[in-house]
């Protein structure tokens, strides 16, 4: 059966935003299994502008599915670099370099007290 037929795509043929999408999904496929079969814990993901290339829709659904990886993993937290004002709005604090302070959209107190955990 030819990967048409299958409903699957030339990693070639993709856009940026696909396989910027498909790399994330497998980076967090990967974390994840390693959470629940290796008996090793880690609290935190990182992540480095990856929503760049999508378009507003799937950067929504980026969003989205970090979300459902924490949970599904046991994860605290996420810290991410976006320039998308939209996603930064999504997040639980910003840490804005730019004037060295956080917003809070949560209890800051709340947020320094799990960093120290």
């Amino acid at each position: 059966m030819s990967p048409d037929a299958r409903g699957g795509k030339s990693l070639s043929l993709m856009s940026g935003g696909e396989r910027t999408f498909i790399d994330a999904c497998l980076t967090r496929a990967v974390a994840l299994y390693l959470a629940q079969n290796t008996g090793r814990r880690f609290d935190t993901l990182f992540s480095d502008e990856a929503d760049g290339p999508l378009d507003p829709e799937h950067k929504r659904m980026f969003m989205a599915m970090k979300r459902e990886v924490l949970q599904l993993g046991g994860y605290r937290q996420e810290f991410f670099i976006t320039q998308t004002p939209h996603l930064a709005t999504m997040a639980d604090a910003i840490i804005d370099l730019d004037a060295m302070q956080v917003d809070a959209l949560r209890d800051v107190a709340l947020v320094a007290e799990e960093a120290r955990m």
